[in-house]
């Protein structure tokens, strides 16, 4: 059997598999495609599994990579990566999908014992806005996906969205070390809080900026608070999933999305990673008093 009938009788497998809802479309069927490839290369440490629908009734389709990827494994280590909050950042499923093929290729070597790597889960989900990824749109029906997460300074229960329903209840699903979201394109890398807030440093920050400043060395962005560094901004995924669980959450905006942007910021991330505890921190209070924002939410992250 030839390389590409294997690859259309694998392909014809995962739509199988995994195709409960209506079918990929337009550039995001391009990004499945991609994940598809991804387990049909590495079977042995990569599964692509959905973690549930938008209002569309489109699965939100993610990867799953660890040395048992059929299945989620919660004693392993938790890592996530969501990318395209914002379907108008073009290169941040770009990003998700050039880290995971990294993260695959040291799996297939030494490196799976050596690192440690058999005791981690990672869950990649490269475009969590569907419609707007197509559609070259920030917004999802109207939304903005990164305002609609409960919060400690957000009065409104979030959730307006079924793609944000669907990815906080896989949140709960199991524990998460680190999790990274992406973005673009301002070049930082920024922790909670990033509300507008008289205490925007929590009981982590300086471990946050130790981390952080460690991973800059590779691509050389400005890191902080994102209430410093960029602007507040409520609803956002980092502020809820460090608020609720203890996530050592991330947000990264791409500078430019060059391949040399993103091989940097590749080796930046693999950093952040492998710095992060094993467990979710227990120090995640909101001790601030939340305040007016001072600067116009400029939505760029």
């Amino acid at each position: 059997m030839n390389h590409t009938l294997k690859w259309l009788v694998a392909l014809a497998c995962f739509s199988v598999a995994v195709a409960f809802g209506d079918p990929p479309t337009g550039k995001y069927k391009r990004i499945v495609d991609d994940l598809a490839q991804v387990q049909n290369s590495f079977p042995a440490y990569a599964s692509v599994f959905s973690i549930g629908q938008n209002d569309d009734g489109t699965e939100i389709y993610a990867l799953r990579v660890s040395a048992t990827p059929q299945r989620m494994d919660g004693a392993k280590i938790g890592h996530l990566m969501v990318g395209t909050h914002h379907g108008n950042e073009s290169h941040a499923p770009l990003f998700v999908v050039r880290f995971i093929n990294h993260l695959v290729k040291r799996f297939s070597t030494d490196a799976l014992w050596k690192d440690g790597l058999a005791d981690h889960e990672w869950t990649f989900i490269p475009v969590l806005n569907i419609s707007g990824y197509n559609s070259s749109s920030r917004y999802e029906k109207g939304v903005d996906p990164n305002r609609d997460y409960p919060g400690p300074c957000n009065p409104n229960p979030g959730g307006k969205l079924q793609s944000i329903r669907t990815l906080m209840s896989f949140l709960s699903q199991r524990q998460f070390s680190g999790a990274v979201t992406v973005h673009g394109y301002i070049g930082t890398m920024t922790y909670p809080w990033g509300v507008d807030t008289d205490t925007v440093e929590t009981l982590d920050h300086n471990l946050f900026a130790q981390i952080t400043a460690k991973a800059a060395e590779f691509n050389g962005y400005r890191h902080g608070t994102h209430t410093d560094i960029v602007y507040p901004a409520t609803g956002t995924f980092e502020d809820f999933s460090y608020w609720k669980y203890g996530m050592w959450a991330l947000l990264l905006e791409l500078k430019s999305g060059s391949n040399q942007d993103l091989d940097d910021s590749v080796l930046a991330i693999e950093s952040y990673y492998s710095q992060l505890a094993a467990t979710p921190s227990t120090h995640f209070d909101f001790l601030g008093k939340c305040l007016r924002a001072r600067s116009i939410d400029l939505q760029l992250d």
